[in-house]
């Protein structure tokens, strides 16, 4: 073979996507070079979809990465982005974290991690061609079961991962760490198209990621003052997810087009009151969004758990007033590791201009059966059931919002399309005086 052929077969090779090379460890997976490759790579949004993107690497502990590299539309080169220090709580490893701004709507981008290359995709400003997304909550941190869910995502090239809550199941808690370790590991490995796209996860809060105190051993007490964990914290999430705030609650907006209301069920703040008003106040100002969902852990309409347990019945009593009265055609629930899509729903009662609620959350976590009322049948407002693992592929058009429930296989659960919100699309100036 000529030396000219050997090095036209090495450019080739190397304009592969890295994701594709047979025989490459994954990122998450041991390295010779630890030093050039990070434990895991996850990307998620905190500011504006369409022009911004949060890049976090974790390291392992003795080596660093300080950079990384993006090139695309709009930038001369390879921009070096420096990453800024981010505690990894509890871990041997720490994270460093670029906030990368100024990249155009709806663009591909490539991103240069040590001697990795895969590519990332903004959202686009406009809703003129349909998008797609995951959702789904409950995942748990192991490749046979979150993984399994995310290659399916993965397969069907969603645009992002929009997760409610209930992520490693570490609790917050610094002697399960090596959970948050090998979610973070698993996402790396498989929430990353074959062409080698990243996907971003954006996570909401749940009860497994707060920390929680039913030891009363010397032991537990010695722990918790050596390690300085309090109880009621979501330690790990509030660390390591760049969109979440002291509130662990908030709004992203994307384009003109989408609204998605991140809730917080009362893992670290409580459902009634200022969380309350904050949501009256949200979505009151978006209400020329076509596409608006709620996301949040907690169902409201459970298909495993108690009608009449607390915190659901406090989501019917505060939000789900407020969102019939906004418009809300769909929102996301979890917590109860199974599938459930409802009837639309107003005002208690079945009505086909009401809201539709879809969950509840098994995207790794075991499924558990479907609940029986005192008399052994379902709930009456529940329209499609299945304890299955699976994610909901949703897709939104400029008319209507269609939701398939997916297995880990692709198969095809449950599927419905709501239409969008009435209204006409608020103008692009009108988004700066929401809160």
């Amino acid at each position: 073979m000529t030396r000219s052929l050997v090095a036209t077969l090495l450019v080739a090779l190397l304009a592969v996507p890295l994701a594709r090379v047979t025989g490459q460890a994954p990122i998450g997976a041991p390295a010779a070079d630890s030093t050039r490759l990070p434990a895991a790579l996850f990307v998620t949004w905190d500011g504006d979809p369409t022009t911004t993107v949060s890049i976090d690497w974790h390291l392992h502990a003795g080596t660093d990465l300080p950079t990384i590299a993006v090139r695309g539309p709009g930038l001369r080169g390879w921009r070096t982005v420096t990453g800024e220090p981010v505690v990894f709580p509890h871990s041997t490893r720490h994270v460093r974290r670029a906030r990368i701004t100024g990249l155009r709507p709806g663009a591909t981008y490539r991103v240069r991690v040590a001697d990795r290359t895969y590519t990332y995709r903004t959202m686009p400003a406009r809703l003129d061609a349909p998008i797609v997304f995951a959702e789904g909550g409950d995942t748990q941190p192991d490749d046979a079961t979150f993984g399994a869910t995310n290659r399916m995502v993965a397969r069907h090239d969603v645009a992002f991962a929009l997760i409610g809550g209930d992520l490693a199941y570490s609790n917050g808690d610094p002697r399960l760490v090596a959970r948050e370790e090998r979610w973070f590991e698993t996402v790396s490995r498989t929430l990353v198209t074959d062409q080698g796209r990243l996907i971003p996860v954006i996570a909401g809060i749940g009860n497994h990621e707060v920390f929680g105190a039913r030891d009363t051993s010397a032991a537990f007490a010695e722990m918790i003052a050596r390690t300085g964990v309090r109880v009621g914290d979501a330690t790990y999430y509030r660390a390591l997810h760049a969109h979440a705030r002291e509130r662990q609650h908030g709004v992203i907006d994307v384009g003109d087009y989408l609204s998605l209301v991140l809730l917080n069920t009362g893992h670290t703040m409580p459902i009634a009151g200022e969380q309350t008003e904050w949501l009256r106040t949200t979505l009151a100002s978006r209400r020329a969004v076509p596409h608006l969902f709620p996301v949040y852990h907690v169902p409201g309409f459970p298909s495993v758990r108690a009608y009449a347990a607390s915190n659901s019945a406090a989501v019917r009593a505060h939000w789900v007033p407020l969102f019939e009265e906004a418009g809300v055609r769909a929102a996301f629930e979890h917590h109860d590791h199974a599938y459930k899509r409802t009837m639309p729903i107003r005002a208690g009662r079945p009505d086909t201009s009401g809201v539709t609620y879809l969950g509840d959350g098994a995207w790794g976590a075991g499924p558990r059966p479907i609940g029986r009322d005192h008399q052994g049948e379902a709930q009456w407002y529940l329209h499609r059931t299945a304890s299955t693992r699976h994610a909901i592929i949703v897709t939104l058009d400029r008319n209507s919002a269609h939701f398939a429930a997916r297995d880990t296989t692709g198969a095809v659960i449950d599927s419905v399309r709501v239409p969008r919100r009435a209204g006409d699309v608020a103008p692009a100036a009108s988004r700066a005086g929401r809160q």
